[in-house]
């Protein structure tokens, strides 16, 4: 039965219900409020303000889905509708990567993650009001991880094969970074930073890169100050995750993982990421951003070339 079956169905409201809807539009409005807070608080205190706001989310999130079928376990929640299967296969893959996560960023959780499991793309695209031709797996945003059912995108009738390609090739591992790292930082880094680190531990985890198209570094490069303003809306995508890739691999291979998280420490002291990467690598982003392309070149035996903002 998928959700808009369920919204046809008469249902008595009942005071839970109720009080249920209520609750939400409470949280709305305080989500709304907090955003604008947010947006004029001094540095000093928006990590502290970042947190009010994600949290504000999360409980949104958990009550626009109370009522939903669940499987919990010690630190997660799993809400969906009528594939338990999936469910639990979704469960099951985060187990084996949670922990190992959590481990490689010294985080502790102090809460379940909420994850959400959706049975069709469109249900999931509509969550956010995105069009249906989106085509995400998987989504993190408000300390709540968003997933497409296994069954709605991997073509196999058996159950093995089902759970061998979600746990190789599906959105946990990815997602999972995305909301440890939104934790540790305190929703302090750029956009770039979060999707490159999110495809290294993915990789260094299951072994799964997304397919690089073949001439992708022929296109020129955006340059990394566009791709912190406008990551979502420049139009080769593909370019913009390998090119977050290989910057996080740029800085493990020059600076070891510990340059990583001391760049995430200092983004978690409230630090922006001019200051953070000068004080954790020695370098500011304009000389890293050229010497990274210098190092990438050389991996690539192959000139590179830049694109002007206005190109981007």
């Amino acid at each position: 039965m998928t959700v808009k079956q369920l919204d046809n169905l008469q249902v008595p409201q009942t005071p839970v219900c109720h009080t249920a809807k209520l609750l939400s539009l409470i949280l709305a409005v305080l989500f709304m409020v907090s955003t604008l807070i947010l947006i004029r608080v001094p540095e000093s205190v928006k990590g502290y303000m970042y947190g009010v706001f994600r949290e504000i989310a999360r409980a949104q999130m958990l009550l626009r889905t109370h009522g939903w079928q669940h499987v919990e376990d010690e630190y997660l929640i799993i809400r969906y509708i009528g594939d338990h299967e999936g469910s639990e296969l979704v469960q099951e893959t985060t187990q084996l990567v949670f922990q190992r996560i959590c481990d490689d960023f010294n985080f502790s959780p102090k809460q379940k993650v909420p994850i959400v499991v959706y049975n069709s793309r469109e249900e999931l695209n509509a969550s956010f009001g995105w069009p249906a031709s989106e085509n995400a797996m998987g989504v993190y945003w408000g300390g709540v991880i968003r997933v497409l059912a296994p069954q709605a995108w991997i073509n196999e009738s058996d159950p093995a094969a089902v759970r061998h390609v979600f746990q190789q090739a599906g959105p946990m591992a990815h997602e999972m970074t995305h909301l440890v790292l939104d934790y540790v930082a305190r929703g302090n880094y750029p956009r770039w930073f979060t999707e490159g680190l999110a495809q290294y531990e993915e990789y260094k985890i299951t072994g799964f890169m997304f397919e690089q198209q073949t001439g992708i570094w022929d296109q020129g490069l955006y340059p990394l100050k566009v791709m912190d303003r406008n990551f979502d809306s420049l139009p080769n995508q593909s370019l913009a995750y390998r090119q977050s890739l290989s910057a996080v691999e740029y800085i493990v291979a020059v600076y070891g993982e510990d340059g990583l998280h001391r760049i995430i420490k200092n983004l978690s002291k409230g630090l922006n990421f001019h200051d953070s990467m000068i004080q954790a690598l020695g370098t500011a982003p304009e000389q890293f951003e050229s010497q990274w392309h210098v190092w990438l070149s050389r991996e690539l035996h192959q000139p590179l070339y830049i694109k002007r903002e206005d190109q981007a």
